[in-house]
């Protein structure tokens, strides 16, 4: 169904920020041309990865919204306003959307935004940041009716999407932040820490079932910030740190490990197509890598840090860049090759990540807008004004 059609404008007392049913003008667009079907203002930087469910577009930004928004039109069908920065990823549940906002786990309605419950891990004032790359919070991950999320006291939560009760918790030795977006497979989740630290643990009974401390970390990095996958009875994530290593689901030994020669970071959301790891760098070498058992299967070379949770749509990889505040790249390569198919700039980037349907592409920017571009005109192989810089391994 697309839920979309015969909605309106919800204002609910206490949580909804009137708002016109587009945003007010905004500054010069971080994105033009040809392909963009529409942008939508949220009035501060978005960081967060919108997500796109039955023709809706939702999306948190920096200014504390939490935005549902016609995926085909551009407008705004309701707007839910929270007390801190929104920065990470929104969760579906049959008519719930699910919200994380400063250690809080929100259960929205997806038709008005009105509140139904929500959870507080602890209550005392989040933290905002750890360092200036801490971009994202642990998003919520929906699993046999219970959304789980980390939080800033080492606490992995799992709350009944049906009531916003706690169905489960497991609190970490060192009690350090959870960036890291947890993955539930076979009765375990996996999660990891700001310490560098990975955990698996057992859903039944609450206990770790395994610990896995980073190889050769940093002093001063080595967070774990991603999204955690599991596929082929591994476990892979990306962090702050300029090692990268599946680990086995059974036993948490690394399966194999890909050292980068030039020191960068790994912080991107794995993607495997096709038996092989699709990752992505930071600093020094600003590229996305596939590694196939640890070997460089191709390269390519874009410009700013990769930040981010690329997507597949088909054998197309779809992933974007950043540059702390500056200009950034989204990006369409061939998943087998590395080949370059597309590219847009991206006048003012942010670490967003892109979310994909059937018709277009939608992205945050550090303008505060939300874009959709159209996936018709991005597949469309176009003159670029640099040369394709894949490489084979």
């Amino acid at each position: 169904m697309n839920l979309a059609r015969g909605l309106r404008l919800v204002l609910v007392a206490g949580c909804l920020a009137a708002a016109p049913a587009f945003a007010a003008e905004s500054p010069p667009p971080s994105i033009s041309g040809p392909a963009v079907a529409w942008k939508f203002s949220t009035g501060q930087e978005v960081v967060a990865a919108p997500i796109v469910a039955d023709g809706i577009v939702y999306c948190g930004s920096k200014g504390g919204g939490i935005f549902a928004i016609d995926a085909a039109t551009g407008a705004q069908l309701w707007k839910t306003q929270m007390k801190f920065p929104v920065t990470s990823r929104a969760a579906v549940a049959g008519d719930l959307l699910c919200v994380e906002c400063a250690n809080t786990l929100f259960g929205l309605d997806r038709q008005t935004g009105q509140e139904r419950w929500h959870f507080t891990a602890r209550p005392y004032r989040p933290i905002a940041s750890m360092d200036f790359t801490d971009y994202h919070r642990s998003s919520p991950v929906v699993a046999d009716g219970v959304a789980y999320f980390g939080d800033d006291w080492g606490n992995l939560n799992g709350v009944r999407v049906a009531d916003g009760t706690l169905a489960f918790q497991y609190t970490t030795a060192t009690q350090r932040p959870i960036r890291a977006t947890a993955a539930v497979h076979q009765g375990a989740v996996y999660f990891g820490d700001w310490e560098g630290e990975v955990y698996a643990v057992s859903l039944a009974d609450r206990k770790l079932l395994w610990q896995h401390g980073l190889e050769n970390r940093r002093d001063y990095y080595g967070a774990v910030v991603s999204d955690f996958v599991v596929a082929g009875g591994l476990v892979y994530f990306g962090a702050q740190h300029d090692v990268f290593a599946p680990l086995d689901c059974a036993t948490g030994r690394p399966a194999w490990t890909f050292a980068e020669a030039n020191h960068t970071y790994l912080p991107a959301t794995p993607v495997i197509h096709e038996g092989r790891v699709i990752i992505a760098t930071t600093i020094f070498t600003n590229s996305v890598l596939c590694l196939d058992q640890g070997k460089i299967a191709w390269a390519f070379k874009g410009e700013g840090i990769f930040f981010t949770k690329p997507v597949l749509h088909g054998s197309t990889l779809i992933v974007n860049s950043s540059q702390f505040g500056g200009p950034g790249g989204l990006y369409l390569l061939e998943a087998g090759t590395g080949k370059l198919v597309s590219q847009l700039r991206i006048e003012k980037a942010s670490p967003s990540a892109p979310a994909v349907d059937d018709q277009r592409v939608y992205l945050g920017a550090g303008d505060g807008c939300i874009y959709a571009l159209r996936l018709a005109d991005l597949l469309t192989p176009a003159p670029s004004p640099r040369e394709d810089k894949a490489t084979s391994g």
